[in-house]
């Protein structure tokens, strides 16, 4: 009779346990899994506010082109379309440079402010497009895409060499093209 009240009492502490158990990994996966949605989310807004400074900063650029190139006696009404494109575009590069400082890393939010201070993006300005080129590799590195990508090679695909390197930026590897044997433009084969 003893034995069958502690084996009685075993199976209940085992129970209770098992319940315990299962109780703690609820509670921890419920909250890890919080922790994850979180995260994602927050990387989703970093990435659509970079996405949607990209789509700006080449609205912007699209409309000074148009306007550099209307002739003296274009319609007032193109003027005041691609002006009002403009103003749309600058508006949402505001938003956005507010949600890449907000969401990004403080190094993004470090080379976003100092995109700003040095009087907004340009994109003919190469510090301002190498600084660019280094938000594309934070915000890689803020969603875990580690894969080593040099800077050059973004500001290259961003302006190819219609803007030349920043002299800091010259001794990463660059991608050779036309500008074979010019000496502002490195070549594939320089050693950083």
């Amino acid at each position: 009779m003893k034995i069958l009240s502690i084996l009685t009492n075993i199976a209940i502490i085992t129970a209770c346990l098992s319940l315990v158990s299962a109780l703690a990994a609820a509670v921890i996966t419920t909250r890890a899994n919080r922790r994850l949605e979180e995260r994602k989310r927050i990387a989703q807004l970093a990435t659509d506010a970079f996405l949607d400074g990209w789509k700006a900063i080449i609205e912007v650029g699209t409309c000074q082109n148009l306007m550099s190139e209307l002739p003296p006696n274009a319609p007032a009404e193109r003027r005041e379309e691609l002006s009002a494109r403009q103003r749309a575009a600058n508006s949402q590069w505001t938003s956005a440079k507010v949600r890449m400082a907000l969401y990004g890393g403080s190094n993004v939010s470090r080379l976003v402010a100092k995109i700003e201070v040095a009087g907004g993006f340009n994109s003919d300005d190469s510090d301002n497009v190498y600084d660019l080129a280094c938000i594309f590799i934070q915000i890689r590195k803020d969603l875990g895409l580690n894969e080593k990508i040099d800077p050059v090679h973004i500001f290259q695909a961003l302006v190819g060499n219609r803007v030349d390197l920043p002299v800091h930026a010259r001794r990463h590897r660059a991608v050779s093209g036309s500008s074979a044997g010019d000496p502002h433009q490195p070549s594939a084969t320089n050693e950083p």
